[in-house]
């Protein structure tokens, strides 16, 4: 039986922490990932909140120019 040179232990050593290096480096871009995901989904709902509170005050104004026009009418007409 031949003996396995010791250069083969030492890159066997070198690719297993290769490995973990990788397998740790895509734990970090995960981590990374998920946090910009969740900030995306934080960011969304607030433009959305955003968005429905310029639209009730759009409506608001809205209501408030009908208000004015027709106290305008009815002072018009008296």
């Amino acid at each position: 039986m031949s003996r396995v040179p010791e250069s083969f232990y030492f890159y066997k050593a070198q690719l297993q922490r290769a490995k973990e290096e990788k397998e740790r480096l895509k734990k970090d871009y995960e981590a990374k990932i998920d946090n910009l995901n969740n900030e995306i989904s934080f960011l969304k709902e607030q433009i959305q909140a955003q968005h429905t509170m310029i639209e009730q005050s759009v409506d608001y104004v809205m209501k408030l120019e009908q208000q004015i026009n027709s106290f305008n009418f009815e002072l018009s007409n008296e």
